[in-house]
């Protein structure tokens, strides 16, 4: 019969003088390390409602709707944490870098499914020619911001960061006039209705 190895011999002693490496819990609640990947959770003062974290969540924890009926339209974005693997993706994927942040919170436990959720809203900029979803207003600030002096060469983006200047009436079109002609160049439009616009500007189809 082999003698024990004295590292292995070592390794006992210490386990023995030193105790158990194990936590309290619960009876002493467990301390995080730093780093630790825990409870996703949007940030009011950071999220644009741009959805860059529900596209790149590969559990497919995070969901976008655009509730489009009613006076205020919004975006709302929800985090399901019975879907959540915590992998830390929605926050490395954010626009803003600021808009998702995971917390040291990890007990998350219970019996009630319905709470395992959290949602935050946006208001939606509508196209004022086919009435798709333009993005949310947040967002749209949040771009001219990021670009400057060149947000001015986007209508729609000039509207929006300057709280809409009506610089163009909303019927204000000459009779005979089609869809989306010169007077309509100063309204918000989506990047469809934008293009239709400008190719019947200069080419005139």
């Amino acid at each position: 019969m082999r003698k024990p190895k004295l590292r292995e011999l070592k390794e006992a002693v210490r386990a023995v003088l030193s105790g158990p490496y194990t936590t309290k819990f619960p009876a002493e609640p467990h301390v995080p390390p730093e780093g630790f990947r825990g409870k996703p959770e949007f940030q009011e003062d950071g999220c644009i409602g741009c959805g860059a974290c529900a596209e790149a969540c590969p559990a497919v924890a995070l969901r976008v709707a655009d509730g489009m009926n009613g006076d205020r339209p919004v975006r709302r974005l929800e985090i399901r944490y019975d879907k959540c693997i915590f992998c830390g993706q929605c926050e490395l994927n954010c626009t803003t870098k600021r808009g998702v942040k995971l917390t040291p919170e990890w007990d998350l436990a219970t019996l009630d499914r319905a709470s395992l959720y959290t949602r935050i809203e946006h208001e939606l900029v509508l196209c004022e020619a086919c009435g798709v979803a333009v993005g949310t207003g947040k967002h749209l600030r949040w771009v001219a911001e990021q670009i400057g002096a060149k947000a001015y060469g986007n209508p729609t983006l000039i509207l929006t960061a300057d709280g809409g200047m009506a610089l163009a009436a909303r019927d204000g079109g000459r009779p005979g006039e089609p869809t989306l002609a010169r007077s309509d160049s100063m309204r918000v439009l989506c990047p469809s209705c934008r293009r239709t616009n400008v190719v019947r500007e200069l080419w005139g189809q």
